[in-house]
Parts: structure tokens; C-alpha cells; sequence
């Protein structure tokens, strides 16, 4: 594919992190409370220098304390009494150029998360701008990590950049066969097991999917990565939604709603990022990433409203707007997914507009069948500044999809409760006994805010990253 040099899978290189750092300017973090304390306690060359300065105790303030040769020797910046994840991604924008240690005590319990927040502030997404040296370190500001600190960071940093860069690229580089391209060189990187289902197969094996992507161009696809590292190890699902580029198909979306539709395989980038962050850990566990592959284009091939199609289950579907066609693919694969043991299966899918209307844009829904997982979930969510709020599987709605004809209809009969009567269709291709959850994301940044630029962002990544760490342990 075009650029694929720039998509890596290795970023360590563009994160701002290094363990080989010399020269590094002392930053001190300093909370607002501490700060008249800390005060008291300074040289007197300090306090007057900070007096000059008129220097405040306000968050994201920054001050450079000079040496005698008028180089920067420190630089003091004040934090919220949190010690706030994004506050050194936003402390970040205002430091001079410069290899920087963060001096803080008790550094050790938020060493990992200053080093992560420093590496997501210094993302950025350049492929197209020719003058941009791509194997050197991002931006001049670059921080000191411990090599203990980097088995945890570096992982995450790979999957959140490769998702990122994965929604940035426009349609007519990222189609399904480029993330089949992009699903084998993960395969390939970490010496895992893949199979790319099309043509024929498909369309008998997996009608769903090929019923969504036989209007394009580019033929559909099921993109199945298995990497197996021992029969007692818990087996966890990934899976993403893949639609390269949303028309709507037949109910053709207006400009302004096509117009950011090269991100609806959002939830496939997500699943592929999370993905190989587990994969870079030592983690003792089984992973699976099943990406059905698509783009919903219109000719004459396309699936109309009110179609009947016969999913991979047996169910049979009854096509709504042929704009809901996510739940479409993903019925097909999460059914293939449960064909196999599965202690953990999880979706991820920029699914209804409804979510965002509910939760607005930086909110990932979750539905699940286990209220103690996803509990556990939304826990862990907060505490790693990564938030996932849990909306209800209300099994009253289920007599919205239902069919006169004996089908079920993809899209229900009311206009109200989107987001979970597109859950509640999910569920009915998954086994009672299996954990489940679904996730529906944005995936898109639509603001500038500190370590999250406008465009694609690997919502929920690191949440189910140390979610599925801590679910690793009950095994």
C-alpha cells in the first residue's frame, strides 16, 4: 500500500521517549496546594527569580530558571493536586526545545503515566508532508525513561499510534486490502497465525459481510489473526468493525454526515492497536482479532431496504437503512468468533449516531452480558483517565427488531434507544455463556485537547489494556 513505510508498527522512534537521554533539563512538577511550602523552602535565588517572573500557582504554568551561562538548568511546572493524567501532555506544549527527568517524589507511582501522557502529546500525523524527517524523534522536546518503565509504555504508545495513524489515512489508502496488508505484517510481526477469507468462501460462509461489501470495488473480506500461546492460557476476542469508507449505501448519507466516514473502520483500528499492544506484552493469554473488511459502496449490486438476508447463524435479517450496516458485519463474525472456546470476547465499532448523541463525542458506550466485568471495566477505565461509561442492554426494546415475517429487522421499528436496540441485535449472535462486550466509539478527536489531537484516537485502548491484564490474573 502507498505510505506503508510510515504505517509501523514499531513508533518508539516517534514517541519522545528514550532511555538514552544526556543532557536532560531537571522538570519539577509541583502541586498548586505545595506550592507555597515549596516556596518557603527555595534558595534565595530562586525566590527571586520567581518574583520577577511574577510566577503563579496556576496549572499549566511553567517557568525556566537559567544557569549562570544563561541556559536552561530547570524548568518548574505546576500541577493540579491530582497529579492528573493529561497534565504533562499539556505542560508539554509550553517547554523549550530540550531533553528532559521529571524530578517529583514518589516518582515511581506516576512515572508510567507522565511517560505515556509526554509520548501521546507528542503524536502527530505526517505522511503527506515531504519535508518531515520520519526516523528521527517527533518535535524537540524528548523525556528520560527507565527501561522497567518502557516494558509498559512502549506497548501501549505502539498500539495507540498505529490505531491513530490507521483512522488518519483517507479511504483511498486504507481499503480493505490495504488492512488485510496491514492485519499480515502484524501477523508476521509477531509470528501469529492469519487467514483472510474472500470470494467464494465468503459470500457462502459469511453472507453478511459479503452482502455489505459486494457493491464495491474492492472485495469484502474476513481478516481472522490467531495468536496461541498455551491450551490453559485464557482465549480473548478482538473484534473490529471494518468499513474502509460509509456511503450508506442505497440511503445515501448527505456530504456533512460522508465527510469524516473514512473513520467508520475505527473500531477495526482500536481492535488492531489493542491488539498488538497485548501482543508486545508477556501477557499469558490467547489472542484472537477477527476484522470483517468492507466498504459500503453504491452500484448496482448494492443490498436494498428490506432485503432479507441470511446471516452465518441461520438468523435472518431484514435490511433496515442500508446506512446500519456495522452490525451487519459484525453479526457474522461475532457468531464465527463464539464457534470456537472464548472466555472474552469484545467488539469494538464506531456503530450509531445515537451513542454520541447520549454521550456526546469523547464517551465510548458500553454494553455487556456481565455486569461484573464490565463493572470491573469502568473501574479500571477511571482510573487510567481512559473513560467508559456503561449503558443498559434494556430487553424490553427486543420487541423493536421483531418481524412479522419471522426475521428480525437490523435497525428496529422505534427512532428512539439507537444505540441499544444496535446492541440488543448484537447479542443474538453471541452465546449466553461467553463474556461479551461492545463498544461504541467516535473514534475521532473532534478538538484540540492535550494529548489528543484532532482525528483519529484509540478510544477505550487503554483501559481494555490493563482490563485484560487484570483479567489475565483470575486464570
Amino acid at each position: 500500500m502507498e505510505n506503508k513505510k510510515y504505517l509501523s508498527l514499531d513508533n518508539n522512534n516517534r514517541s519522545g521517549l528514550s532511555s538514552k537521554l544526556k543532557g536532560c533539563i531537571e522538570l519539577n512538577l509541583i502541586k498548586k496546594s505545595e506550592f507555597d511550602k515549596w516556596f518557603k523552602n527555595s534558595p534565595i535565588n530562586l525566590k527571586n527569580w520567581i518574583n520577577s517572573n511574577n510566577f503563579k500557582p496556576i496549572s499549566g504554568s511553567v517557568l525556566i530558571y537559567p544557569n549562570s551561562d544563561l541556559k536552561i538548568e530547570k524548568v518548574f511546572a505546576i500541577i493540579d493536586n491530582d497529579y492528573s493524567f493529561w497534565e504533562i501532555s499539556r505542560i508539554k506544549k509550553s517547554l523549550p526545545d530540550g531533553n528532559y527527568e521529571i524530578n517529583i517524589q514518589n516518582l515511581e507511582k506516576y512515572e508510567c503515566d507522565f511517560s505515556l501522557a509526554w509520548s501521546l502529546e507528542n503524536y502527530s500525523f505526517t505522511p503527506f508532508n515531504s519535508k518531515k524527517d520520519k526516523n528521527v524523534l517527533y518535535k524537540n522536546s524528548n523525556l528520560l525513561i527507565n527501561n522497567k518503565i518502557s516494558k509498559s509504555v512502549f506497548p501501549q504508545i505502539n498500539g495507540i499510534y498505529l490505531a491513530r495513524d490507521l483512522i488518519n489515512f483517507p479511504a483511498n489508502i486504507i481499503n480493505p486490502e490495504a488492512l488485510e496488508e496491514v492485519c499480515k505484517d502484524l501477523a508476521n510481526y509477531h509470528k501469529a497465525g492469519i487467514e483472510i477469507i474472500k470470494g467464494k468462501k465468503l459470500q457462502e460462509e459469511f453472507p453478511a459481510i459479503h452482502t455489505v461489501g459486494r457493491a464495491a470495488e474492492i472485495n469484502p473480506r474476513l481478516i481472522d489473526i490467531d495468536l496461541q500461546k498455551g491450551k490453559n492460557f485464557p482465549n480473548v476476542t478482538l473484534v473490529g468493525k471494518g468499513v474502509t469508507f460509509d456511503s450508506g449505501g442505497l440511503d445515501l448519507k448527505p456530504p456533512k454526515a460522508m465527510e469524516l466516514m473514512k473513520k467508520d473502520m475505527g473500531g477495526a483500528a482500536i481492535a488492531i492497536g489493542l491488539a498488538h499492544s497485548l501482543m508486545l506484552t508477556d501477557l499469558n493469554i490467547n489472542i484472537r482479532l477477527l476484522i470483517p473488511a468492507v466498504e459500503n459502496a453504491v452500484s448496482q449490486n448494492s443490498m436494498r431496504p428490506l432485503d432479507i438476508l441470511k446471516t452465518r447463524s441461520g438468523i435472518e435479517v431484514e435490511i433496515g437503512n442500508t446506512d446500519a450496516e456495522g452490525r451487519l458485519i459484525l453479526s457474522d463474525a461475532l457468531f464465527y468468533a463464539n464457534e470456537r472456546p472464548t472466555d472474552l470476547l469484545i467488539d469494538f465499532a464506531t456503530l450509531t449516531g445515537a451513542a454520541r448523541v447520549a454521550l456526546g463525542t469523547e464517551l465510548p458506550a458500553l454494553f455487556s452480558n456481565d455486569k461484573k466485568q464490565s463493572s470491573r471495566l469502568v473501574s479500571i477505565s477511571e482510573e487510567v483517565c481512559d473513560p467508559i461509561f456503561q449503558m443498559p442492554l434494556h430487553k424490553a426494546y427486543e420487541r423493536f427488531l421483531s418481524r412479522e415475517n419471522g426475521s428480525i429487522s437490523s435497525t428496529g421499528s422505534s427512532p428512539y434507544g439507537g444505540a441499544i436496540t444496535a446492541a440488543l441485535f448484537l447479542e443474538k449472535f453471541i452465546k449466553k455463556q461467553t463474556i461479551w462486550m461492545h463498544l461504541d466509539v467516535m473514534g475521532w478527536n473532534l478538538a484540540n485537547l492535550p494529548g489528543r489531537p484532532v482525528g483519529g484516537e484509540a478510544m477505550s485502548l487503554r483501559a481494555f489494556f490493563y482490563y485484560i491484564k487484570d483479567f489475565a490474573k483470575t486464570f
